[in-house]
């Protein structure tokens, strides 16, 4: 009969390794999770230009495989205070590359340096955008014709980091990433390029014109 003491002893033992199974189960997994390693994600939406805060990161335990190549931060400190260069959401993972810094430099420009340029145009500035490509234009008047003045390039395949748009949305920029003039864009160029913008903007008005995939597509939408 289902009522005999032999019956109820077997249940209560189905039952016990039934828990004790489900318990080793939570203790393994719970293993595996304090294994995994942790790694600093945004845990909150973040404008672009945002001066980071320690409440606008934490850190979560995710698996090997899906942590960035490159890039990847470990530790709150190591961004507090630094500018954030695009709008980022909630769950993010925080890498160097969406931050001011050498790392996004030499990701977007390899052995690239930074280097502050006031345009001509100041409108220019709410069209561009971080990871812009970007060409660095003057004038230069024909000696034969005075009065007319023809295109001269300064420097090719320019990217922009960052805008004195993005940097005043935060509280204020960071030493290393000081964008003084609202007029004022932060690029990325080869060694010799940066030179050649650095010096032409002490003697001449530059401005921009966007190249790249966003001028592309662009020019196909108008089309």
């Amino acid at each position: 009969m289902l009522t005999t003491p032999g019956y109820a002893r077997s249940q209560f033992i189905r039952h016990v390794i039934g828990v004790i199974l489900v318990f080793a189960a939570v203790v393994v997994a719970l293993s595996g999770l304090r294994e995994n390693p942790e790694i600093l994600v945004f845990a909150r939406d973040v404008d672009a230009g945002q001066e980071l805060t320690a409440a606008d990161t934490h850190l979560v335990r995710v698996p090997h495989d899906v942590i960035p190549d490159e890039g990847a931060l470990h530790d709150p400190d190591e961004v507090v205070g630094r500018i954030i260069t695009a709008p980022a959401v909630a769950g993010e993972f925080v890498t160097e590359l969406r931050l001011l810094g050498d790392e996004l430099t030499s990701q977007l420009v390899p052995g690239g340096h930074m280097v502050p340029l006031k345009l001509a145009e100041p409108d220019l500035i709410s069209l561009l955008h971080h990871g812009d490509t970007v060409n660095v234009v003057s004038s230069q008047e024909d000696e034969l014709s005075p009065g007319l003045f023809s295109p001269l390039t300064i420097a090719e395949g320019a990217r922009v980091i960052a805008t004195s748009a993005d940097i005043s949305a935060g509280a204020h920029a960071s030493s290393n990433a000081s964008v003084g003039s609202p007029a004022t864009i932060l690029l990325a160029l080869p060694a010799d390029q940066a030179q050649l913008v650095a010096s032409a903007s002490l003697s001449q008005p530059l401005t921009v014109v966007i190249t790249g995939e966003r001028a592309e597509l662009q020019s196909t939408h108008h089309e």
